[in-house]
């Protein structure tokens, strides 16, 4: 897994990120729906144990916030695994570990970055899935959840098509992107995103942040993403006040991914 660079946004004094979020909730609280807004999170990337990695499940353990684990087939084996259940714990329950393609690698020679494109084989495309799905089954037993999170966040509708067949019952990507979901695959879409804004000047950042949580939360739900290995102190500080703000919005209402599924 190659180096991933943290976000311009936690370059800023945490200090003043938390007063500037601070004051601007209780403009939030104003645009939030008589009815309410649903809140997950979703963390992608997941096979390598490590300190970045405990320390941002630590955050949720203490918050007692449930969290969407994004695993990768291909970065895991027993061992790996045995660390991870160490880091989260006896009760999984917070936890909905799901797959998050095969090995997380680009398979287009141009355009932009998919592992389950346009121009992937069906077979090796769903042999690749269904190996990923075994592996996963097998490694994480009972606490394997069958949804699938593709890199970037897209996929072809014939990936999705193969999802179907293979019993997953939902997909997570980003909000309003194509193709549609067939019938029969829900997609629960996260519409923040908490560690891979682009912007370079960390003020920008941060009003990006803001607009992206604004436009959510007058939506039917927040959706958040999270990268452990974009993670610095900063974020990790913000991370807890965040949490503790949602926790303390009545018309907030923090819920574990598989709740939100349609029934």
């Amino acid at each position: 897994m190659s180096y991933r660079p943290i976000s311009s946004i936690w370059k800023n004094d945490i200090s003043e990120l938390i007063e500037s979020f601070e004051s601007w909730w209780i403009k939030l609280e104003q645009l939030i729906p008589e009815k309410g807004c649903n809140v997950f999170f979703r963390a992608d990337d997941i096979g390598y144990p490590g300190k970045q990695f405990s320390t941002m499940i630590d955050v949720f353990k203490n918050k007692k916030v449930p969290l969407a684990l994004a695993v990768v087939p291909a970065w895991v084996n027993q061992d790996r695994i045995q660390k991870l259940f160490e880091k989260l714990g006896p009760d999984m329950s917070l936890w909905c570990m799901h797959q998050h393609g095969y090995r997380h690698m680009n398979q287009e020679k141009s355009g932009k970055k998919f592992e389950f494109g346009p121009s992937r084989d069906h077979n090796k495309m769903t042999a690749e899935l269904t190996k990923g799905k075994q592996k996963l089954n097998k490694l994480l037993g009972s606490s394997m959840c069958p949804i699938f999170t593709p890199p970037w966040n897209r996929c072809s509708t014939e990936t999705m098509t193969c999802l179907i067949e293979l019993g997953f019952v939902a997909i997570s990507r980003c909000i309003n992107v194509s193709p549609y979901p067939p019938k029969g695959l829900p997609d629960l879409p996260i519409n923040i995103d908490l560690h891979t804004i682009k912007e370079k000047d960390p003020k920008a950042g941060i009003k990006t942040l803001m607009n992206q949580i604004e436009h959510a939360v007058q939506s039917d739900y927040a959706g958040f993403m999270l990268h452990h290995q974009r993670m610095n102190k900063t974020s990790v500080k913000f991370l807890d006040f965040l949490l503790a703000k949602i926790a303390e919005t009545p018309s907030l209402r923090i819920q574990d991914i598989r709740d939100i599924l349609p029934k």
